[in-house]
């Protein structure tokens, strides 16, 4: 029986297969979806017949990002605290995992969900999925790793392009950006991705875990001082009168 409201969790043949199960929301994270998350990799972590994550999203969509609605439109938003305690934690969580996360983008990967795909250790892509940065368009800024991961991945000036334009970046141009490892077409993504866990499930847990903490090591130096500059940032943005602004304008759109 599932123990999670906001997330399916599953383990077969050394796989735990966990992803965000808010389809009728495009699987936007409110902050119990976060820690729901976190709390499900934990469990995979600890135990020992699981080798391999598979995260993904119920439905069409990987992650729309962080759901708007959750945000009372009469109260200033505590977004640093909401990095804080529940997506900051995820993040680390993730990156500090024994076990090697294989994230299968879906579909949409939108915001603080595109930081939640590129903590995985490795990505692969549905070709209907796109990657979209929405934050600046919104008066905030970029989260939940975001200008960690991109900025690593991709490089200063493509990352700027991403974060400040906000385009939608495809499959396609993800794979030749470095951002995913592979793309496969939509209906053989599942099965990709489990193919990718069960080799990784197949190699030696101890060398599988040393080898990914040493990428973390090399890759992530500065990380926690990193998301807690978004997180800062992120707390100034969220008070300010151009996020209310923009706050007041997605309550007034869905009014219509």
């Amino acid at each position: 029986m599932n123990r999670y409201e906001d997330v399916s969790y599953s383990v077969s043949d050394g796989v735990a297969r966990v992803a965000v199960n808010r389809p009728a929301k495009l699987n936007a994270y409110r902050n119990q979806t976060a820690d729901e998350l976190r709390a499900a990799i934990t469990e995979a972590a600890s135990d020992r017949d699981v080798r391999a994550v598979l995260l993904t999203g119920e439905g069409r969509a990987f992650g729309a990002g962080y759901d708007l609605s959750t945000i009372d439109p009469g109260e200033t938003p505590a977004l640093d605290d909401v990095l804080e305690r529940h997506f900051n934690p995820l993040v680390e969580t993730m990156r500090a995992s024994r076990l090697p996360i294989v994230a299968a983008v879906n579909g949409p990967c939108a915001g603080a969900a595109v930081g939640i795909a590129l903590a995985a250790d490795i990505v692969i892509a549905a070709r209907s999925a796109y990657f979209y940065e929405p934050f600046v368009g919104i008066a905030l800024v970029p989260d939940a790793g975001n200008t960690l991961f991109l900025s690593r991945i991709l490089g200063r000036v493509r990352a700027s392009g991403m974060m400040l334009l906000g385009d939608r970046i495809t499959a396609e141009r993800s794979l030749q950006w470095g951002l995913v490892w592979e793309i496969v077409e939509d209906d053989g993504l599942h099965a990709a991705a489990l193919a990718i866990c069960a080799r990784l499930a197949a190699l030696d847990a101890q060398a599988v875990a040393a080898t990914k903490q040493l990428i973390a090591s090399a890759a992530d130096f500065g990380a926690s001082e990193q998301l807690q500059l978004e997180q800062d940032l992120q707390g100034e943005a969220g008070r300010s009168p151009a996020m209310k602004a923009r706050i007041a304008e997605f309550f007034a759109r869905r009014k219509e």
